[in-house]
């Protein structure tokens, strides 16, 4: 009888976690500013596909009719190579020049300066200063910038330029707190001859882009930051039993969701102002930054209509770029048109030093 039972529930589980899995597969075609509690299935796409897969096995053991989750798994072919960085054909390098660009992304979240990890840096300044130096990309894009002089954890721009020898910089910056500043910036080892904010009325976030001139090619190089969900304690403790909230839980939920409503719209607003933009470039581009969506998700969707992404030239995996404890996955990216070809990929994990791992690409160029 308790066997029977199982049974059942194991069988009305995989039907669920099944629909629920083909529910995720259309968060990125349907706007949020339509629907947007479609983007939560986006998000929770990989529990989905696991537990999918799972119940599956155990059906199949029980000699138990599997059809419809195995129909489920298989439409989301495309999802999963997406998901996993699988790409279904790669560039002809003969085609490329010689001519090599290595670019790092990286939300440092104020360089610490809050003493937001745990455990908390011993040296920010000196921990950001060797990545720096150990990576040496040739353009560094940093979300979540600072600087404050009277900050002695927080990394000067002299420092950053010396850590990784840069010569020109350029960045967003906004009056944050008493003398810190913070936004966005572009550090680059070659001639940045034009800059440029792009924000309007809907943008708290602004995102910015530098022209580039490497040897005889110009590139324009884009750095965004889309809207956050701007978590506070209340909806960290759904995550982290370490931090407290005052709060009932369903109080806490209610929060989270209503936070949730509010920045799906709003990011992909944004994201297709910064892509009408991207597409009016004279030059080759590539795109960086902290999208705070997961590849399932509309805003991915919209930038991966138009532009590849650098991902798919590293390891197979079910990689995250965010570093906290909410189960945020891969929301950092390299985005680049057909004008440059990838040659390698890397999300670095050596050490925490944001919320945020820093990602990594080079590519060819024509």
């Amino acid at each position: 009888m308790l066997f029977r039972l199982i049974k059942i529930i194991v069988r009305f589980a995989t039907l669920l976690c099944s629909i629920g899995l083909l529910i995720s597969y259309t968060s990125s075609v349907i706007p949020p500013q339509k629907l947007w509690f479609i983007q939560l299935f986006g998000l929770a796409y990989p529990a989905l596909l696991i537990s999918t897969i799972a119940l599956t096995i155990v059906n199949v053991l029980w000699n138990k009719k599997i059809l419809f989750s195995l129909l489920a798994l298989i439409l989301g072919t495309f999802t999963h190579a997406k998901y996993f960085g699988v790409d279904f054909k790669s560039p002809n390098l003969e085609s490329y020049s010689e001519n090599e660009v290595k670019i790092m992304s990286f939300n440092a979240r104020l360089f610490d300066a809050y003493k937001f990890l745990t455990p908390e840096l011993s040296n920010s300044k000196s921990e950001f200063y060797d990545l720096f130096q150990s990576e040496s990309p040739d353009i560094l894009c940093i979300q979540e910038y600072a600087e404050d002089a009277s900050n002695k954890r927080i990394i000067s721009p002299e420092e950053i330029k010396e850590s990784g020898g840069f010569q020109y910089s350029t960045t967003t910056m906004i009056l944050e707190l008493k003398n810190m500043f913070s936004g966005q910036a572009i550090y680059s080892k070659y001639p940045i001859i034009h800059s440029e904010i792009i924000s309007d009325s809907t943008q708290t976030i602004r995102s910015l882009f530098a022209d580039i001139v490497k040897g005889k090619d110009t590139i324009r190089v884009y750095n965004c930051h889309l809207e956050s969900i701007r978590f506070q304690k209340d909806e960290y403790s759904l995550f982290d039993t370490e931090v407290a909230s005052s709060k009932t839980y369903l109080s806490r939920i209610k929060g989270l969701v209503s936070k949730l409503k509010k920045a799906y719209p709003l990011r992909a607003n944004q994201a297709q102002k910064i892509i009408d933009h991207i597409l009016t470039s004279p030059y080759p581009v590539i795109i960086s930054g902290d999208l705070n969506d997961p590849p399932t998700s509309y805003v991915y969707a919209m930038f991966d209509k138009h532009f590849s992404d650098a991902f798919y030239e590293g390891n197979l995996s079910m990689t995250r770029t965010y570093a906290g404890k909410v189960p945020a996955g891969r929301i950092d990216y390299i985005f680049h048109n057909e004008d440059f070809a990838p040659i390698s990929f890397k999300t670095w994990k050596e050490k925490v030093l944001s919320d945020h791992y820093p990602i990594m690409a080079s590519f060819k160029m024509r």
